[in-house]
């Protein structure tokens, strides 16, 4: 089946939005590392310095999980001339093409990126739990693109350009 070229345009400014936010979640996991897993006694500190960075890996969380929800795969089925019907459809068919491990596991995340997205929860036992969880599935994120591209290369050759 090939690819239709009308929606290959926005896909690719889809896709380097996605690459910038992959780059800015990288960054955030790694200005984290020491600080995860963390505990509620961290988050009753006053360190700010912390609080900042937690807060970008927060934003930076529910932006890639946006854009990768609500961008790349609406549109890599538009692409390949099908359409979601919901949430639901779009997740079953990214599992088919093997680019999620599990509509679950989508759902999970966004479930963690709703929570981050309010404000915290009020104990701070509650508020390290939300964080230590998108900690761990922030790889898992990251990897879908990976998955996309992986997909998109094997099937149609197509390669797609990272934001640099």
């Amino acid at each position: 089946m090939p690819l239709n070229k009308k929606y290959l345009s926005l896909f690719e400014q889809n896709w380097s939005e996605s690459q910038r936010a992959v780059k800015r979640m990288k960054a955030s996991l790694s200005r984290l590392e020491q600080h995860f897993p963390l505990t509620a006694q961290t988050l009753k500190s006053e360190d700010e310095a912390l609080f900042e960075k937690l807060d970008a890996f927060r934003v930076r969380f529910a932006g890639l999980q946006d854009c990768i929800g609500n961008k790349l795969f609406r549109n890599l089925l538009r692409m390949e001339d099908e359409e979601g019907l919901n949430m639901a459809d779009t997740l079953s068919r990214m599992e088919k093409r093997h680019i999620l491990s599990s509509a679950d596991s989508w759902r999970k995340m966004r479930e963690i990126r709703n929570v981050l997205s309010q404000d915290y929860p009020e104990a701070e036992s509650q508020r390290a739990d939300a964080l230590n969880i998108a900690w761990a599935v922030a790889p898992e994120l990251i990897k879908i693109t990976d998955q996309i591209e992986a997909y998109l290369l094997k099937l149609y050759n197509l390669k797609l350009g990272g934001d640099d």
